[in-house]
């Protein structure tokens, strides 16, 4: 499957569907107010990775995006992101949505050809749990229609999963004089863009009181909607190939 950068976004003959839940997220992302500093950068740098697809291609999606990751240096990978595009869902609402989301990262975690890697534990009750796929460690960040107050998560034209590299992404926004200063922006726009406060699990990862899972979808409410991550390692690989099938940018 191929990933489209930028360039090839604003250049390609999308469908009017996707069309116009691209032209939505990308004027969020340049807005001055949004939040997320690294993602206004990267989609002006053109960095930002696109995959405009249903459900079923959401593999062959995850594939292409860590078989490009694995020979990058870890702080490049990590401000690759990969914004992968779907239609909403029609009748959900925000619980619907939680659901559906780790349902399937818990498919594509089943269909995995690589093991699970040593180095990341699989308890998402420990404070070094990340997701993985390809052997990678990644964050995910949904972003939904159901979002309203918290604005910073809404796409209203579509369901949408930000995939990041986790390898690096602590040398630019971690525990540093640098990485504090970034998230300590961040935080303030968070608060002034949303018309809910700042989410309070929000935290660093691998101190005590960090869980990754609660901060993939940040909900509404300042509340968990499960007080347990939905998400459990099985044994891997349990896939022999790995197929690319049909290319769905369009």
């Amino acid at each position: 499957m191929k990933l489209l950068r930028v360039a090839e976004v604003e250049s390609a003959a999308l469908s009017p569907w996707a069309a116009a839940a691209y032209q939505e997220i990308r004027d969020k992302v340049l807005d001055d107010a949004f939040p997320c500093t690294f993602g206004t950068v990267a989609q002006r740098r053109g960095e930002i990775l696109y995959a405009f697809i249903g459900p079923d291609d959401l593999r062959n999606a995850l594939i292409a995006y860590t078989d490009l990751l694995r020979p990058l240096e870890p702080v490049v990978a990590s401000l690759t992101p990969l914004a992968v595009v779907m239609p909403p869902r029609e009748g959900f609402n925000e619980r619907d949505y939680f659901e559906y989301g780790w349902t399937l990262l818990q498919q594509l975690h089943e269909k995995d050809t690589h093991a699970w890697p040593d180095r990341i534990p699989k308890d998402p009750d420990d404070p070094k749990w990340s997701y993985c796929f390809g052997g990678l460690p990644l964050f995910v960040n949904f972003k939904t229609p159901t979002h309203v107050r918290r604005k910073s998560r809404r796409t209203e034209r579509s369901f949408m999963l930000l995939f990041q590299s986790r390898d690096g992404f602590d040398v630019v926004a971690g525990d540093s004089v640098q990485g504090r200063r970034a998230r300590d922006l961040i935080r303030r726009k968070l608060a002034a863009y949303d018309d809910v406060g700042v989410y309070p699990e929000l935290s660093h990862y691998a101190t005590a009181e960090n869980r990754e899972w609660r901060q993939y979808f940040v909900p509404e409410a300042n509340a968990p909607l499960a007080r347990e991550c939905p998400f459990h390692v099985t044994a891997q690989p349990t896939v022999t190939s790995q197929p690319t099938g049909p290319s769905s940018t369009k």
